[in-house]
């Protein structure tokens, strides 16, 4: 049979990634709540460990209610679980933490979100799973066609009969794509005007107290590290603030972080002042006692990688040379 290369030129949604370009701030954030109680948070100890493109933390809470019995509801504020996303909802949001009430794990339906987000949640949900099903119906037809995908932009397969039934069930997956919800600006904006309110919280559970009764929270996360400008460095940041808005003091706070594939001396700024340094262990230590956390109380560590430094002062050496040689010949460069 004879063959021949058939090319159909698709429109791929993608984040473009180069160096002139930072990443959304990674921040890992405590629990709080926004319901009236005379809750107590007692203790925080927060412990990460630390590697040179992620860290895992565990963040352990004890609450004491000082008031009557009552059902609040506690919650974090926005957390970005990955780059290049400016902190809206994802459907694989919930694969990246784990939430503990008094050591039992809270079930993916325990989670919810704020009532004032809740259509916008669905609205996120609803775009993600027709996506989804996009992707799979295009797959189906690829495989049933004998379509090779390639690069992400080019499919080749066999000239015979079935390339016209491929390419106008194609035809028609796209048309039913566009019937379909996107993530538009009406969508954006109604999420942004909730964000702007601040220490919104971004996933919500209920939790009952009786009347001096203690509990405690844990939350576990997965994040990826934080990353500068042009990946010139690499950080780690924990808001301590978000545990300013509990009943009182927070008695005693203790972070923690266990560094894995990162050399001390690649270190460059820790903050606040006060931590320790064990250089056996490589482990940072912050201890604090009778605190109402501030801004000035959050938790900072920037280092870098070796490679990633090498290769951006490499970048910024060949920017600063196009540049000069532009100034000095400028009618060989077109705009």
């Amino acid at each position: 049979m004879k063959k021949s290369a058939l090319l159909l030129t698709v429109f791929v949604l993608f984040h473009k990634v180069n160096a002139d370009i930072a990443p959304s701030p990674i921040e890992v954030k405590g629990i709080y709540t926004s319901d009236s109680c005379e809750i107590q948070m007692t203790t925080e100890y927060v412990y990460a460990d630390l590697y040179n493109d992620s860290s895992i933390v565990s963040c352990t809470f004890e609450l004491l209610n000082l008031g009557d019995s009552t059902t609040i509801q506690i919650g974090f504020p926005v957390m970005n679980f990955q780059y290049w996303y400016p902190g809206d909802y994802s459907d694989d949001d919930k694969s990246h933490f784990s939430i503990f009430v008094d050591n039992e794990m809270l079930t993916e339906d325990d989670i919810g979100v704020p009532p004032e987000l809740d259509s916008i949640y669905n609205a996120y949900m609803h775009v993600h799973y027709i996506e989804k099903e996009y992707q799979r119906k295009r797959d189906s037809i690829y495989s049933a066609n004998n379509v090779t995908e390639e690069d992400n932009i080019f499919y080749e397969y066999s000239t015979n009969p079935s390339d016209q039934v491929a390419r106008e069930a194609l035809e028609e997956l796209f048309k039913w794509r566009e019937t379909q919800p996107h993530l538009g600006s009406a969508l954006w904006q109604a999420f942004r005007k909730q964000m702007q309110k601040g220490n919104f919280p971004w996933y919500v559970w209920k939790v009952h107290f009786d009347k001096n009764e203690r509990k405690q929270i844990k939350v576990v996360y997965s994040l990826p590290s934080g990353q500068g400008y042009g990946a010139d460095y690499r950080y780690f940041k924990y808001i301590l603030e978000t545990g300013s808005g509990w009943y009182g003091l927070i008695e005693k706070a203790t972070i923690e972080l266990q560094l894995h594939d990162i050399k001390l001396e690649n270190l460059e700024e820790i903050s606040p002042i006060g931590y320790q340094i064990n250089r056996t262990d490589k482990t940072i230590k912050w201890s604090f006692i009778n605190i109402e956390p501030s801004k000035e109380d959050d938790i900072y560590v920037s280092y870098y990688n070796t490679k990633e430094r090498k290769e951006w002062e490499k970048y910024k050496r060949k920017r600063k040379k196009a540049i000069f040689l532009r100034k000095i010949n400028p009618v060989n460069w077109v705009r």
